[in-house]
């Protein structure tokens, strides 16, 4: 579960500021080319798993008295992980379930989180490196 939700932090986080690395170092652009054809992909998994750590969070609030500085700090890194792959995953969604109300909805939502975007990103990194920093004591 860990190394997941690392990994999936560390990509979600690159293709959160990509455009930003773009602007301040136009070689980067080869390195991230590979991921970029799968933002959606990524995006997608990112929901569901974000879900899933959401769903993981509010299962285990009991923990909440004992220890909240590390549940506010899981309930942040499920909801950063939501919004950015909710941003990077709408175009596969808007091409898997058409455009109902449900994606309008959607595309709305995405829209008021589109300016946070870089933010989101530089919020996955650093979280990232607290999962690992955390993991590895």
């Amino acid at each position: 579960m860990w190394l997941l939700t690392f990994l999936l932090l560390i990509l979600l986080g690159l293709l959160g500021i990509t455009d930003w690395l773009k602007a301040r170092r136009p070689d980067a652009a080869r390195h991230l080319q590979p991921i970029e054809p799968f933002e959606g992909l990524i995006g997608a998994v990112g929901i569901v798993w974000g879900l899933l750590l959401l769903l993981h969070w509010l299962a285990s609030a009991g923990v909440l008295r004992f220890a909240p500085g590390v549940m506010l700090v899981k309930l942040i890194l499920a909801l950063a992980m939501l919004a950015l792959a909710l941003i990077l995953a709408l175009p596969l969604l808007r091409s898997l379930f058409g455009e109902g109300d449900f994606i309008a909805w959607l595309s709305r939502l995405v829209d008021r989180m589109a300016p946070y975007k870089l933010g989101l990103g530089f919020a996955c990194l650093v979280l990232a490196l607290y999962s690992l920093v955390g993991h590895a004591f």
